[in-house]
């Protein structure tokens, strides 16, 4: 088994597999010496955060007054 292709080219983590097989006694050894991979994944990588621009803004209200979520009916 090549360690290069196991390994991840950025942290030295090893990745997951998608297979069981590929656990084997020397990916066991890189799991304990490396650690897993803790890079984020690709698609997670290449979207942007886009949580923050849809949430609305705080809108700031004079002193004394409550906001109209808050009031109870």
């Amino acid at each position: 088994m090549d360690p290069q292709s196991i390994v991840c080219h950025t942290c030295s983590g090893v990745l997951l597999a998608t297979d069981s097989r590929t656990y084997t006694a020397q990916r066991g050894r890189l799991i304990v010496t490396n650690g897993y991979c803790t890079c984020p994944p690709a698609a997670e990588a290449a979207a942007p955060d886009t949580r923050a621009q849809q949430q609305p803004q705080d809108e700031r209200l004079p002193s004394g007054q409550i906001p109209a979520a808050m009031v109870r009916a």
